[in-house]
């Protein structure tokens, strides 16, 4: 009995896995097609369509798996989770805070402008060093893909740190 069990498991265990297909990475694809999703992954496996990712908004989400039924995939896994921190003016808030909290920053002015998690950061620093630790504490909030940097030097402000 026990030998019989083996000989099945061995036969089928090989058939089984030739029946599993390779993944079809179509990240790109859904890029392309203007999804935007933070960590944004697609992947076709055996007819399935699986989107991975996160975002703020639940509409975003949606719309990405209308994307995939819309492109002519009928079995759709969305996975994309949803995590309310992810939205522009959560990020700005954060960015805001950050650069509001350092010491290292005091006498700078910055403007924040945020789209779909991307940042603009304008504004004065003093040092051309802190320009560069704004743009690091800013690229390091979890959600913000890119810091678009647009500091100028100028001499210090007589006042403390401003953030618009």
């Amino acid at each position: 009995m026990i030998r019989r069990f083996v000989l099945a498991a061995v036969l089928f265990v090989p058939l089984a896995a030739y029946g599993q297909a390779d993944p079809v990475d179509l990240t790109a694809v859904f890029i392309d097609g203007g999804v935007r999703i933070d960590r944004l992954l697609v992947y076709q496996i055996g007819g399935v369509v699986l989107l991975r990712g996160r975002t703020g908004s639940p509409l975003m989400a949606a719309a990405a798996g209308r994307f995939a039924a819309r492109a002519g995939y009928r079995r759709v896994a969305n996975l994309i989770e949803i995590v309310p921190g992810l939205t522009d003016e959560a990020l700005a808030a954060s960015a805001r805070h950050e650069l509001d909290m350092t010491r290292e920053l005091e006498g700078c002015r910055f403007q924040i402008e945020l789209a779909e998690g991307i940042v603009r950061l304008r504004g004065r620093v003093v040092r051309e060093a802190q320009g560069d630790y704004a743009v690091y504490l800013i690229a390091k909030i979890d959600g913000v893909k890119q810091v678009h940097s647009e500091l100028t030097l100028s001499a210090p402000a007589a006042t403390g740190g401003r953030h618009e």
